[in-house]
């Protein structure tokens, strides 16, 4: 089984300056359909980095879902970007055999896409999966990556440039919320 990295530390400027983290979808935010996925997934450890201005609401609803206060971190600095926000969150995963990196803006990613990404993986380092020729979220990332993700800023292009470097297996996935991502009003329709 793997444990997940969200990545809910953005400002949300895009989108008129609201937390992605706390948007609904359905009955719950998508924060909360992230975490219930990757539960029933069979994550045990979920780590969530939050960030300025919205930590506090986001720590509080990654709370309310039955995550760990220690596995909340708030990244001081998000203005530097996600890679910072990774590397914070790569870094308390220590002891977890492999790990989603998971931004909390793909939160309709299906079950059916994380078994089978969980499948591939196997002796790659790095299981990512591909929805009509483009990579997709959340890659599945072996803990042998952990530590090239935990230093990912310093990387021309962060994170992206660690997996690019990684031995990473493309998961053909019939499932396109693994490219939708919800940066701006117009990713909400």
């Amino acid at each position: 089984m793997s444990d997940a990295v969200i990545i809910a530390a953005g400002a949300g400027r895009r989108l008129g300056g609201v937390a992605k983290a706390l948007l609904r979808t359905g009955s719950t935010t998508y924060l909360g359909r992230i975490v219930e996925n990757a539960r029933a997934a069979g994550a045990e450890k979920i780590v969530v980095v939050v960030g300025a201005p919205h930590a506090a609401a986001v720590r509080e609803e990654a709370l309310r879902l039955g995550i760990a206060a220690a596995d909340i971190i708030e990244n001081p600095e998000p203005e530097r970007g996600m890679a910072s926000s990774i590397e914070l969150g790569f870094r308390a995963m220590r002891g977890s055999r492999a790990a989603y990196l998971w931004p909390v803006d793909h939160p309709f990613v299906t079950l059916r896409t994380l078994a089978l990404v969980e499948r591939a993986l196997g002796p790659y380092e790095v299981a990512r999966p591909t929805y009509g020729g483009r990579g997709g979220h959340p890659p599945l990332v072996a803990s042998a990556v952990f530590d090239r993700l935990a230093t990912c800023s310093t990387a021309p292009e962060g994170a992206r440039t660690v997996i690019a470097s990684a031995d990473v297996i493309d998961v053909l996935v019939d499932d396109p919320g693994v490219v939708h991502d919800i940066d701006t009003p117009e990713d909400l329709a």
